[in-house]
């Protein structure tokens, strides 16, 4: 089985991918580490805003999915594997060539969001509300190499609102789509 998560940022995504690999033994890949290695490569400081566009060069120069493609030559059919930061629709195409994918879109309101950003304090997160909204936008577009959340998110199979700050209630929810989809 392959599980895919997709969201905007600061709902989720992280927490929910270390309980399914914690709580099922799945294998993590995330899109974004892939974009990190190959910023690294080139010595390009990795924030938040040149992921960004580091991300969409990579697209614009090697197809929308090319992100989707490199996780997938990294799996072996045999494991069970949680890939996140899936950001453009053509990479969720791409791992929906696997039959045994399904895509949770991982959601919560924005001021809950921003405010859990801050709490964790990420190197290049932005520090106020507006600046966090505009990133948010970029990360929304509707054509192109560009991030296009958006459209990533209405190709999710389930839909996860983590508006709580009560973990439990989202293990809880992980925990009844697993089973679900294990008995399929």
């Amino acid at each position: 089985m392959i599980i895919g998560l997709t969201g905007s940022y600061a709902s989720g995504k992280d927490t929910a991918a270390d309980y399914i690999i914690r709580k099922f033994g799945f294998e993590h890949f995330s899109l974004s580490d892939i974009i990190r290695e190959e910023m690294k490569a080139q010595g390009v400081e990795p924030t938040r805003e040149n992921l960004i566009v580091f991300g969409t060069k990579l697209r614009a120069q090697n197809g929308n999915g090319v992100l989707s493609k490199m996780a997938i030559k990294k799996t072996d059919s045999g494991k069970n594997y949680c890939i996140t930061s899936i950001r453009h629709p053509d990479e969720v195409l791409e791992l929906k060539k696997n039959a045994n994918f399904i895509l949770i879109d991982i959601d919560a309101p924005a001021k809950i969001r921003f405010e859990r950003m801050k709490k964790r304090n990420r190197n290049g997160d932005p520090q106020d509300f507006d600046t966090f909204v505009k990133l948010e936008q970029k990360e929304s577009q509707e054509e192109g190499s560009g991030q296009q959340l958006s459209k990533t998110a209405a190709l999710a199979d389930i839909k996860i609102t983590n508006d709580s700050d009560d973990v439990k209630n989202l293990e809880k929810q992980i925990d009844a789509l697993i089973k679900k989809f294990e008995n399929k």
